[in-house]
Order: C-alpha cells, then sequence, then structure tokens
C-alpha cells in the first residue's frame, strides 16, 4: 500500500508542479518510509510543518496526513476521477478482515439485489451550526425522523425502479453509519440489514477513544473500514457527503450510475441546487 500510495502521489506532484523541483513528503509519525527516491527531500513531521508554514515556493509542495490524495491534483475533474480510482483500486483489506468480509456479505448479501444506505450524521459534532464543518451536512433533515425514514426509503426505491417488476419488492439495504440513533432508525427501512453494532457515545463525535475490554478503538477502526468495503459491494447508493462512501462510489464508477444523494430527495435541496444552476448560466 505505501508503494502505491507514493507511486500516486509521485503521480500528481508532477501535474502539479509546473517547474523541475523538490518534491517534499511528510512522513506520518511513527511510521518508516523509504528515503532512496530520487526526486525527493525527505522531511522529519516537525520539519515539514515547518516547511507548510513557511513562503511558498513553487518547487516545493509538502504532503501532510490530512490531505486528500485527490486534492493535490489540478487537472480535469475525470483526470482527478481516474487517478483517485486507480489508487483506491490497490488498496486491500487485511486477509482475516478480507475473510470477514467474505463470510457476513455470503450470509445477508448473496443472490439479492443489495442497496446501501449511508447516513453520515457527525454524531453531534461537525456539522451543527458554529462547528467547524457547519452547512457540509445538513443535519436539519434528521430532526423529523419518520419524515426521514420515509424519504429514505423511497431514496432506495428510486434505485429498482429500473429493475424488472418480479425483482422490485425483493431487494435488501444495507445500512451504515456513525451513530447508535441514526442506526437503530435505519433499521425500519425495508429488508435492513447492518454489521455495526456498537458506536461512539451521542455527541462525541467519530474520534471518541474506547476504553475497557468492550471493545477497542482498533476494533473501532475495522468496524469503519469493513463498512467502506462493504459499501462497495453494494449494487445502488443512497447517500449523503461524506468521504466515508468516497472508496464505494469511486471504486464502482458511481455505483454504475445508480445512486441517489439523500438531500436531493428534499424539494429544498433541489429548489437550491436548481437556482444556483441557473445562475452559473447567467454569469
Amino acid at each position: 500500500m505505501r508503494t502505491a500510495l507514493l507511486d500516486a502521489c509521485s503521480r500528481a506532484i508532477r501535474s502539479f508542479v509546473l517547474e523541475p523541483g523538490k518534491f517534499v513528503y511528510a512522513p506520518v509519525d511513527g511510521l518508516a518510509y523509504e528515503e532512496s527516491r530520487g526526486d525527493a527531500a525527505w522531511l522529519a513531521p516537525a520539519e515539514a510543518r515547518a516547511a507548510a508554514a513557511g513562503d511558498v515556493d513553487a518547487r516545493y509542495l509538502v504532503l501532510q496526513p490530512y490531505h486528500g490524495l485527490d486534492r493535490i491534483h489540478d487537472g480535469s475533474e475525470s483526470e482527478r476521477f481516474r487517478l483517485l480510482r486507480t489508487f483506491l483500486r490497490r488498496i486491500r483489506p487485511a486477509r482475516r478482515i478480507e475473510a470477514e468480509l467474505d463470510s457476513w456479505a455470503a450470509d445477508h448479501f448473496d443472490g439479492a439485489f443489495v442497496v446501501g444506505v449511508n447516513v453520515r450524521t457527525g454524531n453531534g459534532q461537525y456539522f451543527g451550526r458554529g462547528m467547524p464543518y457547519a452547512g457540509r451536512v445538513d443535519v436539519s433533515i434528521f430532526e423529523d425522523e419518520q419524515r426521514l425514514l420515509r424519504v429514505l426509503e423511497s431514496g432506495c426505491r428510486r434505485c429498482l425502479r429500473r429493475l424488472p417488476r418480479p425483482l422490485r419488492d425483493d431487494f435488501v439495504v444495507f445500512y451504515a453509519t456513525d451513530s447508535a440513533p441514526m442506526s437503530e432508525l435505519l433499521a425500519g427501512l425495508p429488508n435492513a440489514v447492518t454489521r455495526r453494532l456498537v458506536f461512539p457515545p451521542p455527541g462525541t463525535g467519530d474520534l471518541y477513544a474506547f476504553e475497557g475490554g468492550r471493545h477497542t478503538d482498533r476494533e473501532a477502526i475495522e468496524d469503519t473500514l469493513t463498512d467502506m468495503f462493504l459499501l462497495a459491494r453494494c449494487d445502488a447508493l443512497v447517500y449523503n457527503s461524506s468521504l466515508f462512501n468516497q472508496y464505494a462510489r469511486v471504486v464502482t464508477g458511481w455505483v454504475g450510475g445508480n445512486h441517489v444523494h439523500i438531500e436531493t430527495l428534499f424539494l429544498r435541496h433541489r429548489l437550491r441546487w436548481a437556482w444556483r444552476a441557473v445562475r452559473r448560466r447567467l454569469l
């Protein structure tokens, strides 16, 4: 995986840096990296942070752990998608996790048309008013739970419209979310199944440090990654804006076009996006 990341980063950097120069890689604390690359100047994490905060130099690009690989590509959207898809397709789960994935999918997905539902709530953090990413996810649509459930079921059935009629009621909904209350709500979708059972306490976001023997941080991370891989095995996707479902969207080519953004199911969002499209054309 490390080789794939470095190769992809190198390709992205070469398309980004317009004149010859050094490429500066910022390694993640605690990880050892190959330092023999002739086109790179390797910095310790602290040095890299200092370089990133210094004067801008067109010959240097500092990569830090929070950078999304696709965000450093200055080409067209289609080129950026190709780069990201090439990279994500090289990622494979560890053998133990892959075996668990295969077993769980065989028990719950086998033979069925599967609609993946991914609802990112922030678990009380990130997206509310005054929070760092306010507005990125419209958390107001979560307030009326029964309405949300009806809308999500409508989105799932929209993904079934082009199936032969006898198959439209014989489907599975696999749902993945980041909070226990939302998981309980999504269990009310038709033919619903899910895998993750343990979540951080409400209001703590997704960086909660589990204590004691009930659930470890590593198990929480494995739950998250497993859900990401399972979403990529679905035949359709109903989702809201989140990097959580990016892997599924990219490796499947946007699920062959059979996807529905949750907010498009609400009239106010459709009107807002239509108005933005009109403004772009007029301007």
